[in-house]
């Protein structure tokens, strides 16, 4: 299946428009970063429906700048559902607030195991 690689993420194709986004371990997603995820999902599910598991390594993050994009310039009902699936307490603490915060349009779960968020994704 098809990889996009970047020096600080990779994006794969699970399945039919099921999408894996890996942000490596001690990489920070800027504003930039963002459109190349967005362009790279384009790529992979053109202009279907998707669902999106994100897996945020330890000490990964998103500058608040890039949650703000991915929020509101890439809000999309194309974009079904997204699973963090994160351990990490700050992880689970950034984007309960950024949810409450920023009220995205697209359903989104923080998950600590990868088996519980793809089941949710494939509902």
């Amino acid at each position: 299946m098809p990889l996009i690689e970047h020096n600080k993420f990779s994006i794969d194709l699970i399945d039919n428009n099921f999408i894996s986004l890996v942000i490596n371990e001690g990489e920070t997603i800027e504003a930039e970063d963002i459109h190349e995820i967005y362009a790279g999902y384009k790529l992979l599910v053109g202009e279907n429906d998707y669902v999106v598991a994100v897996y945020a390594n330890p000490f990964s993050s998103m500058s608040k700048k890039a949650r703000e994009i991915a929020a509101n310039e890439y809000s999309s009902p194309k974009r079904r559902k997204v699973a963090l699936i994160s351990n990490n307490l700050s992880h689970v603490i950034i984007v309960n607030f950024f949810i409450n915060v920023n009220r995205p349009k697209t359903s989104i779960k923080i998950f600590k195991n990868e088996a519980d968020a793809h089941a949710w994704l494939r509902t």
